[in-house]
């Protein structure tokens, strides 16, 4: 079984994700695959891709499913369609 990975674009400046929360929502990624005992390798801050306006943006590899305005509040939703299979 390949390793799902979660990208969030997380690109600090003026209307980029970062700015948007995607700071944020990268560290609530991160906590919530540490707090469920997965790989930390799931998540990881991705460059930015150029979707500013649809930001913060979280991309999931190799499932190639493109999430836009992603809120704390999807986290566990995205991690459980994506992540529910992998375990550390």
């Amino acid at each position: 079984m390949s390793l799902c990975q979660i990208f969030v674009c997380a690109t600090p400046g003026e209307g980029r994700c970062g700015e948007k929360g995607g700071n944020e929502l990268l560290e609530h990624f991160r906590s919530e695959v540490e707090r469920r005992g997965l790989s930390p390798s799931a998540v990881l801050r991705n460059v930015c891709t150029r979707r500013h306006e649809e930001g913060p943006v979280v991309f999931v590899y190799p499932d190639d499913v493109w999430y836009t305005r992603v809120t704390a509040g999807e986290v566990d939703g995205i991690l459980d369609r994506h992540l529910a299979r992998t375990r550390a």
